[in-house]
């Protein structure tokens, strides 16, 4: 019992952005998808947007889902090798590979492919997150307790400021005062990158760029963890290229597995194990 709370403790900080995090990026992909995509989506959905199952995952997260939402790599690689990293896919790598091909097979029953849908729009935020890939033996940086622009303690949780609850929503606090002017200063920066270009890296090439952003911007900071305006000024664009990416690379996702008719059924991809 002892053993198993303890790993229950390990997992349930993991949260990768929290609920606006997660609704910017869905805001962002919706503006993406094609008309017919839209249309199978809010079918799979029962109506739903994209926004008010973005954060589910995280609602019905569990013993065995909760390695689905972030991958282990040791932050000081360079190379991701699935055998090591994703044994059996069960990583945020191989959940979204795996959901997107439920997600793609028209055979499927519509329940499963609706949970496939649910997952993708969430996972693919997750691994956006650079806490959520870089593996530096600190669960995630919860276990880094930081002060942030002079604050110890983190007005939403009163609890002490942590390097992943920075990551997850205090440095998108200081980015934009809600998720909708998020999504506008977002779509501005993104008339300057090719969009086109971001959506075709491999989900290995997205685990890596939140990895390197990991190691090169999450970690670098001053001995007393003081993280000051140097910081956030260096942390702010990093935020923004992930949560863009990750809203382009959803669409992407999203409009190459439903583009052939596909808002009829759903269920799980070979070789995985069931979904809850």
């Amino acid at each position: 019992m002892v053993i198993l709370l303890g790993f229950l403790h390990s997992w349930s900080c993991l949260y990768a952005w929290d609920a606006t995090g997660h609704a910017v990026v869905a805001m962002l992909a919706e503006e993406r998808l094609t008309p017919q995509v839209r249309t199978a989506v809010t079918m799979l959905l029962e109506g739903q947007s994209m926004v008010d199952v973005a954060s589910w995952p995280d609602q019905v997260r569990n013993q065995q889902t909760a390695p689905w939402h972030y991958v282990n790599i040791e932050i000081d690689e360079t190379q991701y090798e699935q055998d090591r990293h994703c044994p059996d896919r069960q990583c945020v790598v191989g959940q979204i590979d795996r959901f997107r091909e439920t997600l793609a097979n028209p055979s499927i029953n519509p329940e499963k492919r609706q949970k496939a849908l649910k997952y993708l729009i969430h996972f693919v935020g997750d691994i956006h997150q650079p806490l959520h890939a870089g593996q530096n033996h600190d669960r995630g940086g919860n276990d880094v307790k930081v002060e942030l622009l002079g604050q110890s303690v983190n007005p939403s949780t009163k609890k002490p400021w942590n390097l992943h609850q920075v990551w997850d929503h205090g440095l998108l606090d200081q980015y934009a005062s809600d998720a909708k002017q998020a999504v506008v200063q977002i779509d501005r920066y993104l008339t300057s990158q090719h969009e086109a270009g971001l959506a075709n890296d491999s989900v290995v090439e997205w685990a890596m760029q939140s990895h390197d952003q990991a190691r090169d911007h999450a970690y670098k900071f001053a001995a007393d963890r003081r993280l000051d305006d140097v910081y956030v000024k260096q942390a702010l664009p990093v935020i923004e290229m992930q949560l863009a990416r990750a809203g382009i690379r959803l669409a992407h996702v999203l409009n190459m597995a439903l583009s052939n008719g596909a808002a009829g059924s759903s269920s799980e991809s070979h070789g995985a194990s069931a979904a809850p």
